[in-house]
Parts: structure tokens; C-alpha cells; sequence
């Protein structure tokens, strides 16, 4: 806990300094290493599938901060998302010098697998947010077609049944049905007019959900094309690994040959 010096003033123009015990938040540098664990830990939890990421970050960072207690190594949630969207981008703009720094060759390659898992639960977040967009808008349609099918209790039209006439009543009832009002029939035109907003609501509907189906399948197919570069720079990401290794190999067998004929030359000597 730092000590923070705050001056007071007083009715005299003096000032009194008091310490404060507000403790300062002690700022975290992440390692190669560090970066690994986080890695592992999103991907574990997977806050890009959760409705209520900002409980997942916390969890990641209270995980994180229990098991490099040890170290004094203490990050929130905020923390954690900022440091995993810049490896992200860092992946994404292949800068590959800022992924190699501060660390070894094989903890970079162990840093770039677990990014590669990463950005793949990112782009399947993606795809669940479109899925739920489409969802909500074909309900919404639905609820607007049915809207517009429904009509009030006053503009439908209302038939009255009248009873067949008695042929003794007939003609006591002439005068009381050549009062009464004439029934109303029902409205063909109505009729033909709903029939054809209802089919035309249809055609649009499937002409829509095509329109839909078609832009999944392009999102899918670019998922699948970005999927087949990362491989194939991962590809020659490994043919470089393993340039490096036998480069250095052979450098090491060199440098044994060279110790070996320097000793001989020393015992000659």
C-alpha cells in the first residue's frame, strides 16, 4: 500500500499534510507466460458465448489472479478483455514481432495455437448473433402479417339467419319481414382482397428466408476461407519452426566439431 501525502487547508492560509489510505491499484505487466494462462482460461470459460460476458471476464480474472497469488500478480475483468482483443489483433495483423516478444520460440508457438482457438470461438460468436438477428426479425414479420390480417369487430361483415317461413304464418309475417332490414351478405371483394395480402405476405416471406439462407451460406463460406489462410500460415509457420531447429542443430554440430579438434590440438600442444 502506497503512502499518499493530502494537504488540508485551514482558516489561516496553513496547510497540514496527513497521510491518505487509499490504496493505489498496482499495475500488472503480462509475460509470455502470463499470456498462455490467459489464453487457456478464455478459452476454458468462453466469454464470447455468454450472454452476460462481463461476469465470464471477472471469473477469468479472479481465476487468474488466485493462481499467480504467488506473484503479486493481481487483473480485473476489464484487464483481461483489453490484453486477449490485443493478441487478437495483433493474430489478425499478423505481427508476429509483438506475439514473439518477451518470450521463447516455443512459448510462442504454444501462444499462437491457443489464439488460433480464440479467434475461432470470436467468428462462431458471429455467427449465433446473426442467427439471433434473423430469428427476431422473421417473429417480427409474423406478428406485422397478423396485424394487418386482423380486422375490428365493426368492419366485418354480419350475416343474419332468418327461419324459413310457416305457410300458415305467411301471410301474417309479409308486413313484419318487408319491414325488417335487409341481412348483409358477406363481401367478396373483402374476401378476395385478404386472400391476396396473405399470399403476397407469403411470396415475400420465402422470397426473404432465401435472401437469409443465401448470406449464412456466404458468412459460412468466408468463416472457411479465413479458416484456410490461418492454416496455411500455420503451415508455414511449422516449415520456418523446423527451418530454425535444423539451422540451429547444425550449428550445434558444428560447434561440437570445433570444441572437439581444439581439444585435440591441446593435447597435442
Amino acid at each position: 500500500m502506497d503512502r499518499v501525502v493530502v494537504e488540508v487547508p485551514i482558516n489561516n492560509g496553513y496547510s497540514i499534510s496527513c497521510p491518505s489510505t487509499t490504496p493505489r491499484k498496482r499495475q500488472v505487466r503480462f509475460s509470455a507466460r502470463h499470456d498462455i494462462i490467459l489464453l487457456q482460461e478464455v478459452i476454458a470459460q468462453n466469454p464470447f458465448a455468454s450472454k452476460e460476458p462481463g461476469r465470464i471476464w471477472a471469473r477469468v480474472g479472479e481465476i487468474i489472479t488466485a493462481a499467480l497469488q504467488e506473484e503479486n500478480f493481481e487483473v480485473d475483468a476489464r484487464r483481461c478483455r483489453e490484453r486477449t482483443m490485443l493478441l487478437l489483433d495483433y493474430y489478425k495483423k499478423q505481427d508476429y514481432p509483438s506475439l514473439r516478444r518477451f518470450g521463447t520460440e516455443r512459448l510462442y508457438v504454444q501462444k499462437e495455437d491457443l489464439l488460433h482457438e480464440v479467434l475461432e470461438l470470436e467468428a462462431e460468436k458471429g455467427l449465433l448473433a446473426s442467427g439471433e438477428v434473423v430469428k427476431y426479425q422473421d417473429e417480427e414479420r409474423r406478428s406485422r402479417a397478423l396485424e394487418e390480417l386482423t380486422l375490428p369487430e365493426q368492419d366485418k361483415p354480419i350475416i343474419t339467419q332468418t327461419p324459413a317461413p310457416d305457410p300458415d304464418d305467411e301471410p301474417d309475417q309479409i308486413t313484419e319481414l318487408s319491414a325488417a332490414p335487409t341481412a348483409k351478405r358477406p363481401c367478396q371483394c373483402c374476401c378476395q382482397t385478404y386472400s391476396e395480402i396473405l399470399s403476397f405476405l407469403e411470396k415475400r416471406s420465402e422470397a426473404e428466408q432465401r435472401l437469409r439462407e443465401e448470406e449464412l451460406t456466404l458468412r459460412r463460406e468466408e468463416l472457411e476461407i479465413q479458416r484456410s489462410k490461418i492454416a496455411l500460415e500455420r503451415a508455414r509457420l511449422d516449415a520456418e519452426r523446423k527451418d530454425r531447429e535444423r539451422r540451429f542443430e547444425l550449428e550445434s554440430q558444428e560447434r561440437q566439431v570445433i570444441l572437439e579438434l581444439l581439444k585435440e590440438k591441446v593435447l597435442k600442444g
